[in-house]
């Protein structure tokens, strides 16, 4: 394991994702245990020292991650991954088992563990945040371990009380519905505030008498204009010239002079990210708040990442708990919210031939696995030829529906096709396909499951309901169906009469 990297946002981790990530995607494995738990040390150590996948990983007091890339071709990045957690799980039940015995410590009563994947990121997105938000949905998924609880926040405790009462929610962040954002002025607590003719030492002595304290804001004229973190001060005086110094300097000689400073109305997410594009030094400093240009609290990355749970939470209760994605209450929304804007969008609906056949005789559990891989295909297409405002639901089963722009459509189908295709064998473990049954048990020659597609290009102005798109994509479905291997076949609603279908 001595060539495994360890750190978190450098440039060697980053470069080491865009060397494997292109062959397939980057998998991550979150755990997390309570303080002092030791127990578990021993079997974390055994499990790294086996898995060949992993390529980097980092530790954060109780907190680990562990990146995970491609091995051979073909296989699926997910699913390397998952099979990693599952060795995972088993090793700390067995560790939990003696530990039991021993002392009577439950390992798993205070381990969290989830997974995530991740892929290359479209034009215009960085690397860093696409590696946020997948280190995010880990950190996510990680209630599934008994014991799980939530995450608290690390504010002083009586802005944590402030933050709740504001929030209207008794200590819970605002659950949105689906597709709605919650607004950063809604996390704003208040933050020590100091004007920019402060000495170090004024608030060096804040910072004494409030070991809860994070850091401090400067201001001029009530506007934010730089922050001073407790640990970077700290670290300042503690050198051997320190506090001469700096002790009875402004303030604004050693302060962050640019901070992240956001408008109250600002959404969280976009937030979040803009956090995480920040320098590695910055990258836990509150992020500050204002209205109408002037000091309206601060917010703590823990925070942030509690109120996108939260939000994420809620969508998810609606959401297919085989893969996460928005199910057919989020679908309906969505499609309604796109006809009422007015402007042209496509709708694509994506279906597996011959799925039964592999369900039968691969068995459910890699049918599910089958089911999650096409989900995965549609959200690392959609982050390479789409945008920020589309969107993916799972009616249901093998059935997908993916929402984009007009002008891009017919590139991601062929993108989605070619990428299903690249990596369908690999659920095959080595078995040579040359026949499969169809739904009514005749055996046909095919080289196993295919990828059906209809697209719907919609010109904005023909009145349109969600229950027409359903009607007309079942009738695309069929004729995408009829041609021999994966395909798609593309209609425009523009008025009474529709296009021609294309393959």
């Amino acid at each position: 394991m001595d060539e495994v990297g360890v750190g978190l946002f450098n440039r060697d981790m980053i470069r080491s994702i865009k060397d494997r990530w292109h062959n397939g995607g980057i998998g991550v494995i979150y755990v997390s245990f309570g303080s002092g738990n030791t127990s578990a040390e021993p079997a974390l150590q055994h499990w790294e020292s086996g898995e060949r996948g992993l390529f980097w990983r980092q530790r954060l007091e109780t907190d680990c991650f562990y990146l995970f890339g491609w091995l051979q071709k073909g296989e699926p990045v997910a699913r390397l991954t998952a099979l990693a957690e599952e060795r995972l799980r088993r090793m700390l039940r067995l560790s939990s088992q003696e530990a039991e015995t021993a002392s009577g410590e439950d390992v798993l009563a205070h381990a969290r563990i989830g997974m995530a994947v991740a892929y290359p990121p479209i034009t215009g997105r960085s690397t860093e945040t696409v590696i946020y938000r997948m280190l995010l949905e880990a950190m996510e998924q990680s209630g599934e371990m008994p014991g799980h609880g939530t995450m608290h926040s690390d504010l002083p405790k009586d802005q944590e009380a402030q933050a709740m009462t504001a929030n209207g929610r008794n200590g819970t962040y605002p659950a949105m519905p689906w597709g709605k954002s919650v607004r950063i002025g809604e996390l704003a607590v208040p933050f020590p505030i100091f004007p920019a003719r402060a000495k170090v030492s004024e608030v060096a002595q804040l910072f004494d008498a409030n070991a809860k304290a994070q850091g401090a804001v400067i201001v001029d004229q009530g506007r934010p204009i730089g922050i001073l973190m407790k640990e970077k001060l700290h670290q300042m005086l503690a050198g051997q010239f320190g506090l001469p110094l700096y002790w009875n300097k402004p303030v604004v000689r050693i302060m962050n002079d640019q901070p992240l400073i956001v408008d109250e109305q600002l959404p969280v997410e976009q937030v979040s990210q803009l956090a995480m594009a920040r320098e590695f030094s910055q990258l836990y400093d509150v992020v500050l708040i204002t209205k109408e240009g002037r000091m309206a609290g601060a917010a703590s990355i823990r925070s942030i990442l509690e109120c996108m749970t939260a939000m994420r939470t809620e969508a998810a209760r609606g959401a297919n708990p085989l893969t996460g994605l928005p199910g057919n209450e989020g679908i309906r929304l969505e499609l309604r919210r796109k006809i009422a804007e007015g402007r042209p969008f496509a709708v694509i609906y994506a279906d597996l031939d011959y799925f039964k056949w592999y369900n039968d005789f691969f068995g459910f559990a890699l049918g599910d696995d089958l089911i999650r891989y096409l989900a995965a295909v549609l959200r690392a297409e959609l982050e390479r030829h789409g945008s920020e405002a589309d969107f993916v639901g799972h009616i249901g089963g093998d059935d997908f529906i993916a929402v984009t722009g007009t002008e891009r459509a017919e590139t991601l189908c062929r993108a989605l096709i070619e990428r299903f295709d690249g990596g369908i064998k690999a659920f095959y473990g080595g078995v040579e396909v040359k026949t499969v049954e169809d739904r009514h048990g005749n055996r046909i020659e095919q080289e196993g499951v295919t990828l059906s597609l209809s697209l719907m290009l919609w010109d904005g102005e023909v009145p349109l309901t969600p229950e027409y798109i359903s009607k007309r994509s079942a009738v695309l479905k069929k004729q995408a169906k009829a041609v021999k291997g994966s395909a798609y076949v593309m209609d425009h609603i523009t008025g009474t009469q529709l296009g021609e279908g294309r393959q």
